[in-house]
């Protein structure tokens, strides 16, 4: 039967074998998955391959070198260690009786984490010009007079006070409506509060200008959040142009890269809107002033022109009239000539109308003749009747039909 030890025993059985068994420190490459600074800061530690957790550790840094790994740290990267970051550290294996397994960082290699941050970036832009996102917001159009302005950042940030008092205290007395669509900013939770606000002005785009991101005060931490894919990808699909003023100069975001416009600082944000609209304003002024002077000098000009027709346009006037007076005269002359031609063939026309009117069939009917019709024809000759033939006879007023009773050879004398 096994020998029957109490927990605390067997902890110290295994605390003693892992001592033995690994005596030196080891230098380990990981990523944070939480960090929890309480005086000693303790971390959770994994590996991934893809997007499953492999391998899982907690570990510590004591209060006497948290405080001067951190410094360094932060001095090196530009970041505070969080979580999402990956760091190469050396720390040696121990082992609690009450408190477990963990890892004891006693140092950590900064350089690491630089070049796994500018790994992660470069991968994230790649993905970006792979899949046609990086330059999307970049290809539209700045609007002229950008007034409706939508914020993406903290109502507490110092970034968006200095904003705001910019825009307001403008020397042009220009007024912009600014709409806050509120994110963290920072820390672990900033990647998808940001998203969130991006997607909240998504839905908003057709009542805003522009959209900005702005983070102000401190100095070069927490920019890790900025090096995402996701808000990349929201920016990229905002049908509104975009501006980043994430209050840094010595690193470039993947933020900075996908955006419309890149400003240093939330001031630099603000004065970039301002002078989009003092230059439309310049503009609109300079193009008042080309159409009134051009306006002013075309007036004189065509003021001139108009004289100068008007005097040759009196001398050929009465040029043409002179000439035309004389064709007048001749064409008057013509008229009465004519006139009297007409008069003369009037008078011809109403005597062969008169003729004409004597050989009319109706005024000879009227003088007591007759016209006989057979099979629809005129009858000219007896020889074109038979007897027996039925015959119209058309009179002056009226008709008679008859039958052909016979046929005479000789016209019968009146």
């Amino acid at each position: 039967m096994p020998q029957t030890v109490s927990l605390f025993e067997l902890n110290q059985l295994i605390r003693s074998a892992l001592e033995m068994s690994f005596p030196d420190t080891f230098l380990v490459a990981a990523e944070i998955a939480a960090c929890d600074v309480r005086n000693h800061c303790y971390l959770t530690l994994i590996e991934k391959e893809g997007e499953t957790v492999r391998a899982e550790i907690k570990a510590v840094i004591w209060a006497d070198k948290y405080k001067r790994l951190s410094a360094m740290f932060r001095e090196a990267t530009g970041i505070e260690l969080a979580k999402g970051i990956k760091i190469l550290f050396e720390a040696g294996v121990s082992f609690h009786e009450r408190y477990g397994l963990k890892l004891n960082i006693v140092n950590i290699d900064p350089s690491y984490t630089i070049g796994e941050l500018a790994v992660r970036r470069k991968e994230i832009l790649e993905r970006l010009v792979k899949e046609g996102l990086k330059d999307r917001n970049k290809k539209l159009e700045f609007p002229l007079v950008p007034q409706r302005i939508g914020i993406v950042s903290s109502a507490s940030a110092a970034g968006y006070g200095d904003l705001m008092n910019h825009l307001k205290d403008n020397p042009y007395g220009y007024r912009f409506h600014c709409r806050l669509y509120e994110a963290v900013m920072q820390g672990d939770r900033a990647e998808g509060s940001i998203v969130r606000a991006l997607y909240q002005c998504m839905q908003d785009a057709a009542g805003l200008d522009v959209v900005v991101i702005v983070r102000g005060g401190g100095g070069q931490m927490d920019l890790h959040c900025f090096d995402s894919y996701e808000i990349a990808m929201a920016i990229a699909s905002l049908h509104v142009p975009v501006i980043s003023g994430i209050g840094h100069e010595r690193d470039v975001t993947v933020i900075d890269e996908v955006v419309n416009i890149r400003a240093k600082t939330p001031t630099a944000v603000a004065d970039l809107i301002i002078t989009r609209v003092k230059e439309f304003e310049d503009r609109m002024d300079f193009l008042k002033y080309n159409l009134m002077h051009g306006s002013l000098t075309l007036t004189s000009d065509k003021k001139e022109q108009l004289s100068s027709l008007a005097k040759s346009l009196e001398g050929l006037a009465g040029k043409e009239l002179a000439d035309n007076f004389h064709v007048l005269i001749t064409l008057a002359r013509g008229l009465k000539y004519s006139l009297k031609l007409i008069q003369t063939h009037h008078e011809k026309l109403r005597t062969r109308e008169s003729n004409i009117n004597h050989l009319n069939p109706v005024n000879v009917l009227r003088r007591g003749y007759s016209i006989t019709y057979c099979n629809g024809k005129a009858v000219k000759s007896s020889v074109e009747v038979e007897e027996g033939d039925s015959v119209r006879t058309l009179l002056h007023e009226g008709e008679l039909s008859s039958v052909v009773d016979r046929k005479l050879k000789k016209r019968r004398e009146l």
